[in-house]
């Protein structure tokens, strides 16, 4: 018989690196300790499992996230990293999404495709716009990824012509905050969320590139899939289309001097990356999806769901290691 219950880190955690790496995938960051131990670290997190016979088969993930809705903030549940072990059917993939979603918190549901995808429009969740684009360019050194360390980011981020800064740089906080603000999330719980998000011990490396006035800001994460770097934008803020073309073509700059070839556009913010710099889109778009048991409450658009409510940029590369010399 199947068990639904939650993750516990002592008991669990061997079992389920096993789980992640068999069905994420060999080194997958869903299987690292420093991750795990980050997403714990946050009281509003949960990992939900499907056992069987002490083996772990399927989870799902949740954190609770803010969200505007008609500029008031709202808190929802962001769902991500539902999983169910390939030899077992979709029914516990259904049952795992059905306990999270009709609970009373309303949920996002970010980046599903396939038969996912089809399953949260068949349960009633509403479609909100997110794009998914991606660029191919030329890095100078293409081997340079694999030896970088935090020296050369910092060097690199200095020869930029516009502001770049990273959350584990020392003397960055000041200026992540000022970053934050621009989005206007004043409340305590949103206060407590981005001091997870980004400066907690384990968090995701994140990069934030931005006009003097902070009324442009992208917000972008670096990773590794397969033997393939790429750049994830996974965050923006436009008000100047000239200023934010030319914070995008800084940041090809940028990940073509750390040795990066892909560019992923992955944002939940209704805004088109230029056609300029002729960004192509998804063969097969990702779609995002919000669900509420107060039905009214979806009525209220317009809705802003920011990247960083959802785990976009999860898949970062670097955790502890970024502190420290190669």
């Amino acid at each position: 018989m199947i068990d639904y219950r939650k993750y516990n880190h002592i008991d669990d955690y061997d079992a389920y690196k096993r789980f992640c790496e068999k069905n994420f995938g060999n080194n997958c960051y869903q299987s690292k300790i420093d991750h795990i131990e980050w997403l714990e670290s946050n009281k509003y997190h949960f990992i939900n499992l499907a056992v069987l016979d002490s083996e772990i088969i399927g989870c799902f993930h949740g954190f609770k996230a803010p969200v505007k809705i008609n500029n008031e903030t709202q808190f929802f549940y962001s769902l991500h990293d539902l999983m169910v072990d390939k030899k077992y059917g979709t029914q516990i993939g259904l049952k795992l999404m059905q306990d999270v979603i009709f609970q009373d918190n309303p949920v996002i549901l970010s980046g599903a495709i396939g038969r996912i995808s089809r399953a949260y429009k068949r349960l009633g969740s509403t479609q909100f716009k997110s794009h998914w684009y991606r660029k191919f360019i030329i890095p100078y050194n293409p081997l340079r990824f694999f030896f970088l360390n935090k020296n050369f980011i910092k060097l690199t981020q200095n020869k930029m012509k516009l502001n770049f800064i990273n959350n584990k740089e020392e003397d960055s906080r000041i200026i992540i905050e000022s970053i934050i603000n621009a989005y206007e999330y004043d409340d305590d719980f949103s206060r407590e969320f981005f001091e997870w998000r980004y400066f907690q011990t384990n968090s995701p490396l994140t990069f934030f590139t931005y006009d003097d006035s902070f009324k442009n800001i992208i917000k972008f994460s670096i990773g590794l899939r397969g033997f393939i770097p790429f750049l994830r934008i996974i965050s923006v803020i436009k008000d100047n289309d000239k200023i934010f073309l030319h914070l995008l073509r800084s940041i090809e700059d940028f990940a073509s001097r750390i040795g990066i070839p892909v560019i992923l556009y992955s944002v939940t913010e209704d805004i088109l990356p230029p056609k300029e710099l002729k960004f192509n889109e998804y063969k097969d778009i990702p779609n995002s999806f919000v669900f509420s048991k107060k039905r009214n409450l979806l009525n209220n658009f317009p809705i802003t769901i920011n990247g960083f409510s959802t785990d976009l940029g999860f898949d970062s590369l670097f955790y502890k290691g970024i502190n420290e010399q190669n």
